[in-house]
């Protein structure tokens, strides 16, 4: 069955817009039951017109009649009725235009405009063919000529490694994928040229997605500005070294952050800004006295989660013999929003007259940003030995975070929470001397992103990988959870 998503990169011109090709495009009873039922208004609208020629001349405004149920709506009815019943074509009541609610505003097919004038008996079989199956040379030239708008161009360019780099690749094309940061980029939202900020690294991001998105260089780039601006905002990221990909992301993300106009410093001060908004979420710590019952609890503004894969092996018996079973990513976020039991030399209770007293401490989500980065923490130092954790965390491609935030109610609009898989970012090689490379979504496709080389893989490849890092995107924006 055909979909918007799956009709996107269609020519606009030989179909009236997106919603409608993925009901022209469907075979079957779908189809022709759409055309039928458009003609039908089509006709129904005529005959009114020709009982009554002061049908249409009496409104001040315009009626809309549904194309599917035949029911006519005034302009703000017509709204909810699509939300009630998901019927989203109208045919407008003078000139008999067909509306799409899902664009606002009138749409154009040619194939369904030729049936109007067919005649009776052979309208539907014309509607029934594909469009341009019987092309005149204007149809054939507009076929040939029309394109999507450059700033609609699907592109699946690499980064050039500047030596040592692959860090800042991998985060910068997980950034260059997202859709969020796509429309504020590609919009009105950070403007080099009237930004007043030094080595600004806004400026060097929105300077990369303006490269990633140019039409006339399908080549891959190098992203020299933003690796030269990180260097003199950071000292420690200054040089050829190898870089955590995971501390770029929250260092990026920082610096983004700072580069919004009217951002606020101070994240209890409550910041609206875009990237505040985009990538900071909220993390609720409760400590519970065993003694008296007494509760503290603290708020702390998170970027991304960090994981604990070792505890998380020791749970599953994923480091034992025996088990063949891989960790999972949700084992990964119960063991982290799990009750921890804390000694008494670690809290003192205020309930208790500030005695040092055994209590329980608990970790869960008080608000999740729109980005979500998960961390499978894969590097762990101790005062004896740093070492990297081998073996693969199944992660799945859409995941409900709802039973680890602070919400009790499990009768909440579940839309809410459901995130997709969007980037998922591996590490290979030893702790000291490794390399990165990025799954990213592409449409509806993945390709794997290994410095300047590009490559299509399939959802099986990319749930099969060893992520270090995984990028997850809310499915609904406009149902953001508080």
């Amino acid at each position: 069955m055909a979909t918007v998503a799956s009709v996107s990169l269609l020519s606009e011109a030989e179909f009236g817009c997106e919603h409608l090709a993925s009901v022209l495009m469907q075979d079957g009873v779908v189809n022709n039951q759409f055309k039928s039922s458009f003609i039908k208004t089509h006709n129904s609208l005529g005959r009114r017109d020709a009982s009554s020629k002061t049908a249409s001349s009496g409104l001040l405004k315009p009626r809309y009649t549904c194309v599917t149920c035949s029911e006519p709506f005034m302009n703000g009815d017509r709204r909810i009725h699509t939300e009630k019943t998901g019927h989203q074509f109208y045919m407008e009541s003078r000139s008999r235009a067909l509306f799409c609610q899902g664009c606002e505003d009138l749409v154009y097919d040619h194939g369904l405009e030729r049936s109007r004038s067919s005649t009776p008996e052979s309208s539907l079989e014309v509607a029934k063919r594909r469009r341009f199956s019987d092309s005149s040379a204007d149809e054939l030239y507009v076929k040939s000529n029309a394109n999507k708008r450059p700033c609609a161009k699907q592109g699946v360019r690499g980064l050039f490694n500047l030596g040592q780099t692959c860090y800042l690749n991998v985060i910068l094309q997980t950034m260059l994928h997202d859709p969020i940061l796509n429309t504020y980029f590609l919009g009105n939202g950070h403007q080099p040229h009237d930004c007043t900020i030094n080595d600004c690294i806004g400026c060097a991001v929105a300077e990369a997605f303006a490269d990633f998105n140019t039409i006339d260089k399908p080549e891959g780039f190098a992203a020299l500005n933003l690796l030269l601006a990180s260097w003199r905002a950071s000292p420690a990221l200054a040089g050829y070294q190898q870089q955590d990909a995971h501390e770029y992301y929250q260092f990026l993300v920082d610096k983004l952050h700072a580069s919004a106009e009217g951002h606020r410093e101070g994240h209890g001060k409550g910041c609206h800004c875009f990237f505040h908004r985009t990538f900071y979420g909220k993390l609720r710590s409760s400590v519970t006295c065993d003694k008296c019952g007494n509760v503290t609890k603290t708020e702390d503004p998170i970027v991304d989660l960090s994981l604990d894969v070792q505890a998380k092996k020791r749970v599953m018996g994923g480091g034992g013999s025996g088990h063949s079973t891989a960790p999972t990513l949700s084992g990964c976020l119960e063991s982290f929003t799990s009750p921890e039991k804390l000694m008494a030399d670690v809290y003192n209770c205020d309930g208790c007259g500030g005695t040092p007293q055994k209590a329980t401490k608990q970790l869960q989500i008080k608000k999740l940003p729109a980005i979500l980065c998960m961390q499978l923490k894969r590097f762990e130092h101790t005062f004896a030995v740093s070492e990297k954790l081998e073996g693969r965390i199944d992660f799945p491609l859409s995941i409900n975070m709802l039973p680890y935030t602070t919400n009790p109610d499990t009768a909440v609009d579940k839309s809410r929470y459901i995130y997709d898989l969007s980037s998922a970012v591996v590490h290979k090689g030893k702790l000291e001397a490794g390399h990165y490379y990025v799954y990213c979504r592409q449409g509806e496709e993945w390709m794997l992103f290994n410095d300047d080389q590009v490559t299509p893989v399939t959802e099986a490849e990319v749930l099969g990988v060893d992520a270090y890092l995984l990028f997850y995107n809310l499915r609904c924006l406009s149902t953001a959870s508080p």
